[in-house]
């Protein structure tokens, strides 16, 4: 039988793992493709910021994704979730240590 309590941490891990997404949001400053524009030569005029998710692949390289402003939101919350599932399989292990523990516990005094 499964706990409450582990009952709403995989509920809550399903909920957040629908939109999850691994990574890291920065914003960068860039040149563009115009070789006379002043970005060039001064880089307080380069162009943005223009926001990145940053993440690995699964063959652990290190990726970007250019994030349009108008999904900004979305990729925050994403992100946002995804550190909240992290925390959330946190505890599922803790619970799952402690469980383990006791059943150490009831075999030893069998």
């Amino acid at each position: 039988m499964i706990s409450r309590s582990l009952a709403k941490l995989l509920d809550q891990l399903q909920a957040l793992g629908e939109h999850a997404i691994q990574g890291n949001l920065v914003e960068v400053m860039l040149t563009c493709g115009t070789p006379s524009c002043g970005c060039h030569q001064d880089r307080s005029r380069r162009h943005g910021p223009h926001l990145y998710l940053r993440y690995r692949d699964l063959n652990g390289r290190s990726r970007s994704m250019y994030v349009p402003r108008s999904h900004e939101k979305e990729m925050r919350e994403a992100v946002e979730a995804w550190g909240q599932m992290w925390e959330t399989m946190r505890q599922l292990t803790q619970n799952n240590r402690e469980a383990f523990r006791a059943r150490l516990r009831n075999r030893s005094r069998e």
